[in-house]
């Protein structure tokens, strides 16, 4: 076994031992997180011009925030100020 081999080797079993170390340990048999009462996120795809976006992207980085987190703050405020059509669209449709 030539030395690349051996210190290939070395790294690969500490790095499968200090996965297998640092694992939670399993509740009742389940992994993960504990569900709770939570409204989980939806995916969506949007369109938007790539300059606008890179700029974004860049606010993001700066402030240490993910875009995700950013266009879901920007989505909140647009809904609170838009409530009166949400209770249109409440009564057009029934609900």
């Amino acid at each position: 076994m030539s030395k690349l081999e051996e210190r290939e080797s070395r790294r690969r079993s500490s790095v499968v031992g200090s996965i297998v170390d640092s694992a939670p340990a399993a509740v009742n048999g389940k992994k993960g997180r504990p569900k709770e009462d939570r409204e989980t996120k939806k995916r969506v795809s949007l369109s938007v011009l790539p300059s606008l976006y890179e700029d974004i992207q860049k606010i993001a980085y700066v402030q240490r925030r993910s875009v995700s987190d950013i266009m879901s703050e920007l989505m909140e405020g647009y809904r609170a100020e838009n409530v009166s059509s949400i209770s249109e669209f409440d009564v057009i449709t029934k609900h």
